[in-house]
């Protein structure tokens, strides 16, 4: 296979590098190249454009039929600005599909919301002069579509036909599936789909391929067809050949549908600057080894971490890669402050309420995390999203003035746990770190089994000065004072592929948990040794719950000490276990699906919180339902997990006394009799999805823009009539 690339001119373009999936080469003096075709894995012939270029076209479809010797393929660089500092977007599994593949309703499963639409991607482009004036590409890292089938394809290149900015995507296992959703464990014991990259090929174009702008190196991988063991070997062949091209330790950056692994990042000759990928639907920077990792959440709905609709401003300076992260639907009301990036970096807001005994600002943003309190001191972590970074603070209970400020190595996105005198931490990357409480100082740190692909959500508990923490691939039990390991379970699950949320529950000697999306059976394990206690897989399949097998279990389970009956909290259901054998009792479904509040124990029933919905009080004997409270308000995005719609509930309530006080989304604090009956409302400026906590005669609330309010119990959501007692209200200060 022959060919040749000149300028817009005609000239010849010397040194340019050409490839098909698995050799590559370069242009001669007279822009020619040639390439084996026959012999040299591929469907494509890829044109590397250099800086300051773009091509028209940049690859061509090729058969094996073809005559090498008759055939002349042509490629034209076309001029393109490229100055610096250079912009582009990265954006993440926008899951297109059709309306009428969703009416269909042959894609109709559990767990899948119908993704992402034509019109909202063409909504998004109308707007990029708004929202990203600076731009000059996006870089769209897979899922294109919802299900791989040829109506989705077709749509999702109409939507992007009228982008005012070039799209250069790579493809993700939705992409491959072909309308299939069959699951099986990979090659690196990972749990994944089937995948055919052919249909990819057919309606998109090359799966890898690389191009230069502004003088950094851009490679796009298929991560899918990389881990199914289909082409590892091809692209990491092509990968070491494409750099190869550059300059030894030359900047690029590395785009993959998932983060990538040990299997793409051990192969590389020397490593990205940053790699760019989605597919968990959350979001996760750290930095391994000098590498800037950046994991972004679904660009059209909520991600699977509860992070809102995003997307990201990268900036490229020449030297190093900058980040700002925006929510990408949200319209906040006039009674909230600036939310734009609310979850993904701190904010200073304000609220004016008389129930506000203070407020304070502070370095990272929140989410779904609440304080700690220990004796007078509050405890908050915080996320930093636009850099590998994190922070722990410490603040005074009385007066919310700083006490201590520790900065971590990426985000903290859970609840500090306290054990004695020591502040227990869990950064997204894995890390596990203990702090002096006193001073945040560093006590000990054990750090991540696997930094690349650890994604740390779950609380670690601490029971009997023992930390346990972690998920089904990697569950730990760890000495709270010292950092030493107890002991370890890898085995519980395939690779961990999904975000958990779930923290252990202790009970005496006995850790319950669940996990999201596998073992799709909670389990039991002696908390001493870590061995399994609970042996479901030999109790009745006849049971009820074995209809629940390929649903999700989403949060930590709650006690009832009473009955002796333990709660999970499960895809749009919550179930009620046996504490002894871990049998089930009973299973109640609920509208919507993610909802990953805890069940609370009542003396008037179990109190379940409905993601996206409100209330509901169960029957502890039945799980009928007793009561049933919606809750409708204006929040400013959606956070339940694959919703588009912003809806106020996400956290659950906090008991005080005979009353129930709910945090919202729209910054609304309602307050509820244990009936259901609303009782009165507080106007706060954060958004709150964030548990209240109860120390004392004050609750301590955690925005989502990072500010730590301090509340009073009497005061707040209090029914109309109440006498209030105004008092001097200390403003948000920014740290």
């Amino acid at each position: 296979m022959q060919g040749i690339v000149t300028h817009t001119d005609g000239r010849p373009a010397a040194d340019i590098t050409v490839s098909t999936g698995g050799v590559v080469t370069t242009t001669d003096t007279d822009g020619r190249f040639t390439l084996n075709c026959q012999t040299e894995w591929g469907n494509f012939v890829v044109l590397t454009r250099p800086t300051g270029y773009t091509a028209s076209p940049w690859w061509h479809r090729i058969s094996p039929l073809e005559d090498e010797k008759s055939t002349e393929l042509r490629f034209e660089l076309v001029p393109e600005e490229q100055s610096l500092p250079y912009q582009f977007l990265h954006l993440s599994d926008p899951h297109l599909t059709t309306p009428e593949v969703v009416a269909s309703g042959d894609y109709d499963f559990a767990h899948y919301a119908e993704g992402g639409l034509p019109a909202q991607v063409e909504s998004f482009l109308g707007r990029l002069s708004v929202l990203a004036p600076k731009a000059r590409c996006i870089m769209l890292t897979g899922d294109l579509t919802d299900h791989g089938l040829a109506a989705e394809f077709d749509a999702y290149r109409a939507a992007v036909a009228g982008s005012p900015l070039s799209v250069h995507a790579v493809p993700g296992n939705h992409d491959h599936m072909n309308g299939t959703h069959d699951s099986f464990v990979s090659r690196n014991n990972y749990l994944t789909n089937q995948g055919d990259p052919s249909h990819y090929e057919k309606h998109i174009g090359p799966r890898w391929y690389s191009f230069d702008v502004a003088g950094l190196h851009v490679v796009a991988l298929d991560w899918h067809s990389h881990e199914l063991g289909i082409d590892h070997e091809e692209q990491n062949a092509w990968l070491s050949a494409d750099l190869s091209q550059l300059d030894l330790g030359a900047p690029y950056i590395l785009l993959s549908h998932d983060q990538p692994g040990s299997s793409i990042v051990n192969e590389l000759p020397w490593q990205p600057i940053a790699t760019f990928s989605g597919h968990w639907h959350a979001s996760r920077v750290v930095d391994v080894k000098g590498s800037l990792h950046v994991n972004t959440p679904a660009a059209l709905f909520a991600g699977l971490d509860y992070s809102p609709p995003t997307f990201r401003h990268v900036t490229w300076d020449g030297e190093s890669i900058t980040l700002r992260t925006e929510i990408l639907e949200c319209e906040a009301p006039a009674t909230l402050g600036d939310i734009r990036a609310a979850t993904f970096a701190p904010a200073l807001t304000s609220s004016a309420d008389d129930a506000v005994l203070w407020q304070a600002g502070t370095a990272g943003a929140g989410h779904r995390q609440r304080a700690a309190v220990s004796g007078n001191t509050v405890f908050i972590g915080g996320q930093i999203e636009d850099r590998a970074a994190g922070t722990v603070e410490a603040l005074d209970l009385d007066t919310g003035e700083l006490r201590w400020q520790t900065a971590t190595g990426s985000s903290v996105k859970t609840t500090p746990a306290l054990a004695g005198d020591v502040v227990i931490v869990a950064e997204v990357s894995g890390d596990l770190l203990g702090l002096d409480a006193e001073t945040g100082t560093g006590r000990w740190r054990l750090g991540s089994s696997d930094p690349l692909r650890r994604f740390a959500w779950g609380t670690p508990t601490v029971a009997n000065n023992i930390a346990y923490m972690g998920d089904a691939s990697d569950l730990r039990a760890v000495d709270a004072l010292t950092g030493e390991k107890i002991w370890h379970r890898t085995d519980l699950s395939p690779h961990h592929n999904l975000v958990n949320h779930a923290a252990p529950l202790i009970i005496d000697d006995l850790l319950v948990m669940g996990f999201f999306p596998t073992p799709a059976d909670p389990i039991g394990l002696d908390t001493r040794t870590g061995e399994s206690v609970w042996q479901r897989s030999e109790l009745n399949a006849s049971e009820e719950f074995f209809t629940l097998k390929q649903l999700f279990l989403l949060g930590t389970a709650t006690y009832d000490a009473v009955r002796d009956v333990i709660l999970i909290p499960a895809f749009g259901s919550t179930i009620a276990l046996d504490r002894e054998s871990g049998r089930t009792l009973w299973m109640q479904r609920h509208p919507g699906g993610f909802s990953p509040a805890s069940p609370i124990v009542t003396d008037a029933g179990y109190l379940v919180t409905v993601a996206g919905y409100g209330l509901r009080m169960l029957d502890p004997a039945t799980g009928a339902t007793i009561w049933d409270t919606p809750v409708t308000g204006d929040a400013p995005f959606p956070m339940s997990s694959y919703s588009k719609a912003p809806h106020p509930v996400i956290a659950p309530p906090t008991i005080v006394g005979a009353h129930l006080l709910l945090p919202g989304l729209d910054g609304v604090i309602r307050r509820f009799d244990l009936q259901g009956q609303l009782i009165g409302t507080t106007q706060l400026a954060s958004p709150i999805a964030a548990e209240l906590v109860l120390a004392g005669d004050r609750l301590i609330a955690v925005g989502t823009d990072g500010v730590v309010l301090a509340l009073d119990t009497q005061r707040v959501a209090a029914p109309a009539g109440t006498a209030t007692h105004p008092e001097k209200v200390t403003e948000a200060v920014a740290r």
